[in-house]
């Protein structure tokens, strides 16, 4: 079992993430498999945590939002959880939380509630970076913490794949420069960043890619607002195609996640991979971005900012336009000079799973060992 048995018992890890396979965000999956590649017994789900009486020596946090359901309203979820959790604790468990956030996106006063309960219960705290060490520590300094890097996600997709042949199957011209910004735009500052800085960046034959870009969409229901909802029908069919040839771009609707098979040709077909974010602890496009040899441009925030500063990527003040048009600059002169290279090479040396999985796998070890 790879040297991961306590005296000859095998640990068994519960992570907190659901189980069916309709997400676009892959760490939790990734990470179960890398800690199970060390011999330890580990699975994803949320109902086991609920309603399994199965003995595990380990539950491990991810997203607070994953354990009560990210639109959770319910006042009585509070009592439940901390009860729930006292249940694991009576049993022998021991509790890990991996920080991806600082505080929930939502103003949802019940949920914020839950990250107290998760941060305070938790018995280690992992963090992505010294950044999220330092800030939690100032409110929790008795609290046990540890750095872990976020994973590359190497064997999850399709790595050889060409920047033509990716720009041929997602049918985008092969003499543009390419700024992909990837994931779902959260609100309006985050799209007037990016597309006024990209405006105001004087690059021939640029292309902006977002293909989550817009608030449209022809699926979102809005109760019974039938005017927002034929409103954000009519953006779709209509509006999209007219801004994107107007404003020369590659954008789709925010709420259309993008199909595994298809995430990596629109990383591959990147000259640069842009972090639209102006306010955010973690990325995952980082470390993906270094997986397929590209370089990133993104804000100089959180985790994210310490990561682009030791591996010499251009970051940028999000509220500052000529900072991010010099960051661009900075990143047209990178792909030059090979930057994404470099950025394989770290990632391959510092982010790769079978490291990542070992230093989990020696967190859980430690604790039931009571070290």
């Amino acid at each position: 079992m790879n040297g991961c048995k306590t005296d000859d018992i095998s640990i068994r890890a519960l992570i907190i993430f659901r189980e069916t396979s309709d997400t676009d965000n892959l760490f939790a999956p990734i990470l179960c498999e890398a800690i199970r590649l060390t011999g330890i017994d580990v699975r994803c789900s949320t109902e086991e945590f609920w309603e399994s009486d199965t003995t595990y020596d380990i539950i491990h946090f991810q997203w607070p939002e994953e354990v009560v359901g990210w639109n959770c309203n319910d006042p009585n979820i509070i009592s439940r959880l901390k009860e729930r959790i006292d249940w694991w604790r009576s049993q022998g468990a021991h509790f890990v939380y991996t920080r991806h956030n600082i505080c929930p996106s939502s103003a949802n006063e019940i949920i914020s509630h839950v990250y107290e309960i998760i941060e305070t219960e938790s018995d280690i705290v992992v963090h992505m970076g010294r950044y999220s060490l330092h800030e939690f520590t100032h409110d929790h300094p008795n609290d046990r913490n540890v750095i872990i890097p976020h994973p590359i996600y190497e064997y999850t997709y399709r790595e050889d794949i060409s920047i033509e042949r990716a720009r041929q199957y997602l049918k985008m011209p092969q003499n543009a420069f390419i700024v992909t910004a990837f994931g779902k735009f959260r609100n309006n500052k985050e799209r007037r960043m990016t597309l006024d800085a990209f405006r105001k960046w004087n690059k021939n034959n640029k292309l902006l890619v977002a293909p989550r870009f817009y608030p449209f969409s022809r699926i979102k229901k809005y109760g019974r607002n039938f005017l927002k909802r034929w409103a954000s029908r009519i953006g779709y069919y209509l509006l999209i195609p007219l801004l994107n040839r107007w404003l020369n771009i590659h954008a789709g609707a925010e709420d259309e996640i993008i199909d595994n098979c298809d995430l990596p040709y629109y990383i591959a077909a990147s000259d640069i991979v842009f972090i639209q974010r102006k306010d955010a602890l973690n990325s995952a496009m980082v470390p993906l971005a270094f997986l397929y040899h590209k370089v990133v441009v993104g804000p100089n925030v959180g985790n994210i900012g310490e990561l682009l500063y030791e591996t010499s990527n251009p970051s940028f003040n999000p509220d500052d336009l000529p900072s991010i048009v010099k960051a661009l600059e900075k990143g047209n002169l990178q792909t030059i000079w090979y930057k994404g290279e470099g950025n394989y090479s770290y990632a391959m040396e510092h982010m790769n799973i079978k490291k990542i999985g070992k230093e989990y796998a020696q967190i859980y070890m430690n604790l039931t060992n009571n070290k």
